[in-house]
């Protein structure tokens, strides 16, 4: 009960900063802890979804209340093909303990590679290294007979550019709601929800915080499940003002931007929040993983090429107590990175 305790204090705590961190706009810090933490994740649009799944560790990074006892040893490592010579990707394992409830552990890199650095008259200084790391420890409850679950995660961050350096820390927080019977998961998460302890030169820079809501059932005479997440749900305007937008309708006689009608910008900030996704299990050792996402699609268009942007999607192969997922997502047009990851139960596998 003490841990219990523990946690609702800590959500009072939250949803007191929230007002303070909610604001939009500016320019973020630490932005890797938005890249998705699975190839799974990466396929089903790279938000946070609502999925009772045991079998696949991963996604207690992203939604910690989805910790539950039967997730108990489970191990996910997860890699990415990511731009030029950056790396990136997760690991965690996942120890369910009797009295005290099931935590995950899990730790996050972001690599950019090696610099060449120089001075103002161009004499080479050498060479400088720059990398992002968060350690994660996640917690998880469930209540009543299995039917709410409530989760935290605890974030310590550091940042390292070459000579610059900072840490912060944030806080996760989801409470879930599942229907066995129906095969139906609900899930609030208040994410990034924390400070800087180090700025890099003096600024304190906002995280990227969110709200979000999924929504997941499966189908049941179908071997499907859908997903609807709703995400950036504390502001309603997802635009952004471009003077120089090319898109922008034109009066030909005075040159002034023609403003969209209200019906046209309801429509477009309705969408922009929210995030389509699709699981198939054709076959018990397949699975196929598709996505939608209205905003990234809008923001990142072109004005020449739509191109499949917003468009995420991958395959899972399960087998002998392990899972394999691969994942796109297709965030622009100039390239798109591969999402490797694979999961098992380290207690399955050896009893198996």
């Amino acid at each position: 009960m003490d841990i219990i305790k523990r946690i609702l204090c800590a959500s009072v705590i939250c949803l007191i900063c929230f007002n303070a961190l909610s604001q939009t706009g500016g320019t973020k810090v630490y932005t890797f802890l938005d890249m998705p933490v699975s190839a799974r994740h990466a396929a089903l649009g790279s938000r946070m979804v609502s999925v009772r799944d045991h079998s696949d560790a991963s996604l207690a990074i992203l939604n910690p209340s989805l910790l539950h006892a039967e997730m108990s040893t489970g191990l996910a490592v997860n890699c990415v093909d990511y731009f030029g010579h950056s790396v990136y990707g997760h690991a965690n394992y996942i120890q369910h303990f009797k009295k005290a409830g099931t935590f995950n552990f899990a730790f996050q890199y972001a690599t950019y590679g090696k610099f060449d650095s120089y001075d103002e008259t161009g004499e080479p200084l050498g060479s400088f290294t720059a990398g992002d790391y968060a350690v994660y420890i996640g917690y998880g409850r469930e209540f009543i007979d299995s039917t709410f679950a409530l989760g935290m995660n605890l974030k310590t961050i550091f940042s390292n550019y070459a000579n610059y350096f900072s840490s912060g820390f944030a806080i996760d927080f989801a409470a879930s709601y599942y229907c066995c019977s129906k095969d139906i998961s609900l899930t609030l998460l208040l994410k990034n929800i924390g400070t800087q302890f180090n700025t890099y030169d003096g600024i304190r820079e906002k995280l990227p915080f969110d709200i979000q809501l999924a929504f997941s059932q499966k189908f049941q005479h179908l071997p499907a499940r859908y997903h609807i997440i709703l995400h950036h749900l504390y502001t309603w305007n997802m635009g952004y003002v471009d003077p120089n937008d090319p898109f922008a309708a034109v009066d030909a006689s005075t040159g002034a931007v023609i403003e969209k009608g209200k019906g046209k910008k309801f429509a477009n900030n309705l969408f922009s929040h929210i995030t389509f996704a699709l699981e198939i299990m054709p076959v018990k050792y397949v699975s196929l993983h598709a996505a939608f996402d209205y905003n990234t699609r809008y923001q990142m268009r072109t004005y020449t090429k739509k191109g499949v942007v917003g468009l995420s999607y991958g395959l899972g192969v399960h087998f002998y107590h392990f899972n394999i997922y691969y994942g796109r997502n297709h965030n622009n047009l100039v390239s798109t990175p591969n999402y490797f990851t694979i999961s098992t139960n380290i207690n399955e596998f050896l009893n198996k």
